[in-house]
């Protein structure tokens, strides 16, 4: 078995390696689906998740990177695959859909942030009241 990489490789390699990634995800292979980043830059290249995640954002990969994940997106909305499984995947290849998902979980958590500061506020008005009519009882029993 080879060593793994202890590097990014350099900017000629990245071109070339991008090439070959597109080339993997954009192939219609039967018996053989090429769904998943790591069959590519683990199984096939043998580079280990920290170089991938370095590899994909260099200028040189990046543009390769990007067209791959459509090709791969477009696998998981074909039907073929589980709808479930289908879905947790797609969020991985398509960008857009991600920032979509991620804008609408942020202003959920931002009406839920701002419901909870509004029962809060209401609870400390409910309480400073509460403790007001306490005082005003305890000056009336004097």
């Amino acid at each position: 078995m080879a060593r793994p990489r202890t590097s990014v490789p350099e900017r000629e390699e990245l071109i070339e390696l991008g090439k070959d990634l597109l080339s993997w995800a954009s192939a219609d292979v039967k018996d053989e689906l090429r769904l998943r980043w790591c069959e590519w830059f683990s199984m096939k290249h043998f580079f280990v998740r920290a170089q991938w995640k370095h590899m994909i954002e260099k200028e040189e990969f990046r543009p390769y990177y990007e067209s791959a994940q459509g090709y791969l997106a477009r696998r998981w909305i074909t039907g073929n695959i589980n709808a479930g499984i289908a879905q947790r995947y797609l969020r991985i290849y398509d960008p857009e859909l991600r920032e979509s998902e991620d804008k609408d979980k942020d202003a959920d958590e931002q009406r839920k942030a701002s419901a909870l500061k509004g029962e809060a506020r209401a609870i400390e008005e409910e309480k400073l009241k509460v403790l007001s009519e306490v005082q005003r009882s305890k000056r009336k029993l004097k």
